[in-house]
């Protein structure tokens, strides 16, 4: 049976949805993707991934949205699948509008996050949640990364009760597990990225380099810890996405210029070695305020054995027990986030607790075979035959 998984960019399909695909095409199902071309896509396609590449604009535009449904529609009906699975904000809209059209079966929406949240304005609250019920209408199954999702969903009606359900966000434990990491590598990753052999505590977050994710705080933190903590060094993981509407790295660059603190941070761009280099961290921060589902790079961390401290938005309140696996701060507060990672620096005890806690709530809760086997169950209820 033939799935299409559509998406906006070739960097959500390979970060996001490749593991599922893989378990998907293990369990003999003919699995595609369509997604605006990017070096990302060329890079799935020289793995051997069928990609089909499709514009897909991040943003409402009417033209440029139709001509994406166009195209949609046209590959949908040339390829015959028996099921549409759409992610991402708009790509998940024109990709069911488009499904629709071409007289899909079956078709299946993954909400990373809904467009929308407790801390949207009131006039991006109403539009984004009419979008929602509008396109629901089109839609067999929504899944949800997290249960506040689904309280919402329901509470306002998006859609019949029946139509939703959790299916969460997992990791690879085997691959991010701290016992399989070698010493000597990590002596060899540390120096290659310039981090001094003073640093003897390092804290580290994970992601696109957006406004949203909250490092500008994370930077005006770092230089409130470096007086009781002159030996700290701030590790930041991730690259500004190609056309960003938001780019923001220059700023922060000038920003650690002004505060005097260039030899205390370090931006390592885009990385594949993320055990590896979560692995040379002593606390896991993400202070993101806005527009999560369940945040990968949490789970990644905790599965590392990390502490977390994190902001008190959706996903990241219910992947972070406060006071068990990590601090839950306010979001957009520099003081409060130093606050909460001066606690977890200065007690390497409430650290290793917190990390020991965090590893065991992953290998129950969020091993992404349990991930696997939800996603496989809902298909075969849809009449998608695995195996």
């Amino acid at each position: 049976m033939k799935i299409l998984h559509i998406c906006a960019i070739g960097a959500t399909a390979e970060v996001l949805l490749l593991p599922q695909i893989n378990y998907l095409l293990s369990r003999n199902l003919a699995v595609e993707i369509a997604c605006s071309p990017d070096p990302g896509v060329e890079k799935l396609q020289k793995q051997g991934y069928k990609i089909h590449p499709v514009q897909i604009d991040r943003h409402i535009s009417p033209v440029l949205n139709l001509k994406s449904i166009y195209q949609l529609t046209k590959l949908i009906r040339q390829q015959q699948y028996d099921l549409v699975h759409v992610h991402t904000p708009i790509a998940a809209v024109l990709g069911r509008i488009a499904a629709k059209i071409a007289g899909v079966k079956a078709i299946v929406y993954t909400s990373h996050g809904l467009p929308f949240h407790d801390r949207s304005s009131p006039k991006e609250y109403t539009l984004y949640s009419n979008v929602e019920k509008i396109a629901g209408l089109l839609t067999d199954l929504i899944l949800s990364q997290n249960y506040e999702d689904i309280a919402t969903a329901k509470k306002l009606g998006l859609c019949p009760p029946e139509k939703i359900a959790y299916l969460g966000n997992g990791v690879d434990i085997d691959r991010f597990k701290r016992d399989r990491l070698d010493p000597i590598h990590q002596t060899q990753l540390r120096k290659s990225l310039g981090i001094p052999d003073t640093a003897d505590l390092i804290i580290g977050t994970i992601g696109r380099l957006t406004r949203k994710k909250g490092c500008g705080y994370l930077i005006e933190a770092t230089a409130k810890l470096l007086p009781q903590f002159p030996n700290l060094h701030t590790l930041v993981i991730g690259s500004e996405a190609s056309g960003d509407p938001e780019p923001i790295k220059a700023e922060l660059m000038e920003r650690i210029s002004t505060l005097g603190i260039e030899k205390h941070v370090t931006f390592t761009g885009n990385r594949q070695d993320i055990p590896e280099l979560l692995g040379l961290l002593n606390i896991f921060t993400l202070p993101t305020f806005t527009h999560e589902g369940l945040p990968r790079s949490i789970v990644e961390a905790m599965s590392m054995g990390l502490p977390v401290v994190a902001t008190d938005i959706r996903g990241c309140r219910e992947a972070v027990v406060n006071g068990e696996t990590g601090l839950i701060v306010a979001p957009e507060d520099s003081e409060k986030l130093a606050k909460a990672l001066g606690i977890l620096l200065s007690n390497p005890d409430l650290r290793q607790a917190y990390g020991k806690a965090g590893r065991h709530r992953i290998e129950s809760e969020y091993d992404e075979n349990l991930v696997f086997q939800r996603l496989e169950g809902f298909y075969r209820k849809l009449g998608i035959v695995c195996g």
